[in-house]
């Protein structure tokens, strides 16, 4: 099994697609997107060449929703390859337009599931407590050089020591450029935190990614991994809430990455094969929507452009047979939309409802 930067080492001999087929899956993957409701994908992680497929299928109309792209920054490379490959990209987070928009810049702090860097060693494994793949001190070096230049900053932090350190970065950073606008320096996922990490990010003004089909998919795992007790605090919303942190909710590279499963997710704690977990972290259906749209607009810098159906922003919406806020919190999980607009087209219209 390759796990975390190990999957990049060998990913780089395998063959690559040429321009013209990244930009046609590109045409077909927002499609599926679009066919259920969603309107603005943040794709975490990609290379400045899989940047230019999405410019060539924005050119040729074959984006379905709006795309906010982050750029990898691998951690096999030393700071000042890193630095000078972020000098040597030209633009800065908010180059594009309501279609395509550079989000910002993606760092891997730690594993996943097998790898996260835990304050605690593995349930399954205990001489294993994880790894980080950065230096904290390189970190705090590229992202401070990162934010300076204007760049937004996602980082992947899985574990709850992973966490930590990576609070000790951000801080590390605002101490050297001074306060930074809301939604710049972001935690993607922090799957396992603790009160006071939680304090600490919401004292500091960074910004967290959640993302109920982690748990879903591979709560399985976590059992197994993490143990039961470290499971059911996987992504306490109702934690984050109360602290007053800024949040958003999406969905990652797994699935099911239909917006209304994940919404029954995160109001039950239901998983895929694990059953129930951490019921008393579950959230209200108003308050996961409300994390699918206005919390990843403020996100990607569309506050005032989208997240609601309001005079005077982009007409993007989706329509559902059922209202999400009446019906049975289990029949949420199946809930697909009988249509999509984006930008007030349709985008997904299969009974050609709004041809008539």
């Amino acid at each position: 099994m390759l796990e975390g930067g190990a999957v990049y080492q060998v990913a780089a001999f395998a063959p690559k697609l040429g321009p013209a087929a990244l930009a046609s899956a590109l045409g077909t993957g927002s499609a599926a997107y679009a066919a259920l409701g969603v309107g603005t994908i943040r794709e975490a992680m990609i290379t400045p060449d899989e940047l230019l497929a999405y410019q060539d299928a924005r050119e040729q109309g074959l984006l379905n929703v709006r795309a906010r792209p982050l750029i990898r920054v691998g951690n096999e490379l030393p700071a000042e390859q890193a630095i000078a490959l972020i000098r040597g990209l030209g633009v800065r987070s908010g180059f594009g337009d309501d279609w395509l928009r550079i989000w910002g810049l993606k760092f891997v702090l730690d594993g996943g599931v097998e790898g996260a860097a835990l304050e605690q060693p593995y349930a399954d494994d205990p001489a294993n407590s994880g790894h980080l793949n950065w230096d904290p001190a390189v970190l705090t070096r590229v992202c401070t050089e990162a934010a300076r230049r204007g760049w937004r900053i996602g980082t992947h932090a899985a574990g709850d020591r992973a966490v930590r350190t990576l609070l000790d970065v951000y801080e590390g950073v605002v101490a050297q450029t001074g306060p930074l606008p809301p939604w710049t320096l972001v935690i993607e996922h922090a799957l396992l935190s603790d009160p006071d990490q939680r304090a600490r990010a919401v004292r500091s003004g960074f910004a967290i990614t959640v993302q109920h089909p982690l748990l879903w998919n591979m709560g399985s795992e976590m059992l197994t991994a993490w143990g039961p007790e470290r499971t059911r605090r996987v992504n306490p919303l109702d934690e984050w809430l109360a602290a007053g942190a800024d949040l958003a909710a999406g969905t990652d590279i797994v699935r099911p990455f239909n917006p209304m499963t994940n919404v029954w997710g995160m109001v039950t704690r239901g998983t895929k094969s694990a059953g129930i977990q951490g019921p008393e972290h579950a959230i209200g259906v108003a308050d996961a929507l409300r994390l699918y749209t206005l919390g990843t607009a403020a996100l990607n810098g569309d506050a005032d452009r989208l997240g609601s159906i309001t005079p005077g922003k982009l007409a993007d919406l989706a329509g559902y047979p059922a209202d999400p806020m009446t019906a049975d919190p289990d029949d949420l999980a199946s809930l697909i939309p009988e249509f999509t607009v984006v930008g007030g087209k349709p985008v997904h219209d299969p009974d050609k409802r709004l041809a008539r």
